[in-house]
């Protein structure tokens, strides 16, 4: 199985290059499986601070798989179903998103739901804002 991964651009520089990298992998293999090589590969950009939040998602940005907070080095699970081939579906074409802080994450949530704090607990996302809020805590946004 052919999994296709491309990644938010930084800033104005790293616009210029392509970011999409083909990974074959076999067809049991979880979103835990593509995190680790991702790490191992160093595919994501080192940045200055060290205090953002790469989120795993559908390339149609409509299903977070997973967050990845760089300043802890937490890696945040996020869905139930943990095999790509199931996730992905047809087009196994996955997206990293970057925010640029906890803070900007978490509004991305709260946007998601308008704010609707039972949604947000039902669904699992306030141990996310909660720890959003603990990283913002720690120092720097």
């Amino acid at each position: 199985m052919q999994i296709i991964i491309n990644r938010s651009s930084v800033c104005a520089g790293d616009d210029i290059q392509d970011h999409s990298k083909i990974y074959d992998l076999s067809d049991d293999v979880t979103y835990e499986d593509i995190f680790n090589r991702i790490i191992q590969d160093r595919y994501l950009p080192n940045i200055s601070g060290n205090n953002v939040v790469w989120v795993l998602m559908t390339k149609d940005e409509n299903t977070c798989i997973f967050s990845y907070f760089t300043q802890t080095n937490y890696f945040s699970a996020g869905l139930a179903e943990k095999k790509i081939k199931k996730i992905c579906k047809d087009d196994n074409k996955l997206f990293f998103k970057y925010f640029s802080s906890p803070l900007k994450w978490k509004e991305y949530i709260y946007a998601m739901y308008k704010g609707e704090s039972y949604a947000l607990w039902r669904d699992g996302w306030l141990d996310e804002c909660e720890y959003c809020d603990y990283i913002m805590e720690l120092g720097t946004e």
